[in-house]
């Protein structure tokens, strides 16, 4: 126990706890952005009301990843980091499967 930063017994399970404090403020502030755009389109939070299909989300991320590889930082409609709106989409993904909203309908290898 001597590794701990203190003596509290809470110490001990508090560490074995995902570090949300190691997510840098760049990306959350990117994510952030996207999802703010999406809230004021959509509604907040609107995954958790409705399903969603992960192949919309899928093919959201690889548009908005192709075109941070080709050079353009910023979504030109939103004007928000393409890497936000890939982090947002991740995000939505994540929480839409942890809450029982998530269609899906990813291709499976039949083989």
């Amino acid at each position: 126990m001597s590794d701990l930063p203190d003596n509290n017994p809470k110490t001990i399970y508090g560490i074995q706890k995902p570090s949300l404090g190691l997510i840098p403020l760049a990306a959350l502030e990117a994510a952030a952005g996207a999802h703010q755009l999406g809230a004021d389109k959509y509604g907040a939070w609107n995954w958790r009301e409705k399903q969603v299909a992960a192949s919309v989300y899928i093919h959201a991320m690889l548009r908005h990843i192709k075109a941070w590889q080709e050079v353009e930082d910023l979504d030109p409609e939103s004007g928000v980091s393409h890497l936000g709106h890939v982090m947002a989409c991740c995000g939505i993904l994540l929480d839409a499967q942890r809450h029982g909203q998530l269609v899906d309908d990813r291709v499976r290898d039949n083989g």
